[in-house]
């Protein structure tokens, strides 16, 4: 009898492992599907949009410092990186952004579906609990025409493509840009008026030198 007894005993400690190994499977496991935007904070650090695999709805993404996906999605990070130019990019064009006195807007870029890197969350906290920045705002031009819409428009040359970029003022105080080719199609009299305009500043001017 004595010799049951301690096979029981030791079956019994058997178990309590496994149930040990059970709570450590029953942790709160988030994984990292893909990267969707990123943002500048004013003490210039970056914070990623992260979108987390089994959350398809927009308020379940959240935005991550880059020290937390340097631990446990590195992959997804480089991969975004190469999309957007780089880290150096972000931070210039932020720096760019600042001294036109241009609101930046987040850049929108996506990752590849990826499943294989890992974040755990052990407080059990739902990654929608987490308050993304207050300062980031998500907003899109009007589908249609765009005349009735645009407060002011101004245009500047790219240093970095050469290429002419239009910057916008809306009524509603939001604040874009966008290159010539859509200007043409979505507001064309806005930027006819602006050349217009510009041409009258040159000719003045050039009357004044010859004056």
């Amino acid at each position: 009898m004595d010799e049951v007894e301690d096979i029981k005993g030791d079956s019994a400690g058997e178990g309590d492992e496994d149930d040990e190994g059970d709570e450590d499977l029953d942790e709160d496991v988030f994984i990292v599907e893909s990267i969707k935007n990123h943002l500048v904070s004013e003490d210039g650090s970056i914070k990623f949009q992260v979108k987390w695999e089994g959350y398809d709805k927009p308020k379940d993404m959240t935005w991550e410092p880059e020290e937390n996906l340097k631990e446990s999605a590195q992959e997804i990070l480089d991969l975004y990186f190469d999309q957007v130019g780089g880290r150096e990019a972000i931070l210039d064009e932020t720096a760019k952004a600042a001294k036109t006195k241009k609101r930046r807007r987040p850049t929108n870029g996506g990752t590849p579906n990826n499943t294989t890197t890992k974040r755990s969350r052990r407080n059990g906290v739902h990654p929608a609990e987490t308050t993304p920045p207050a300062t980031v705002k998500k907003w899109s031009p009007p589908a249609g025409s765009w005349e009735d819409d645009i407060e002011t428009i101004d245009a500047c040359e790219d240093e970095g493509s050469g290429k002419l970029i239009v910057y916008l003022i809306w009524k509603n105080g939001q604040k874009t840009k966008h290159e010539t080719h859509i200007i043409y199609k979505k507001c064309p009299q806005k930027m006819l008026h602006f050349y217009e305009r510009h041409v009258k500043i040159i000719r003045d001017e050039n009357k004044a030198l010859d004056g």
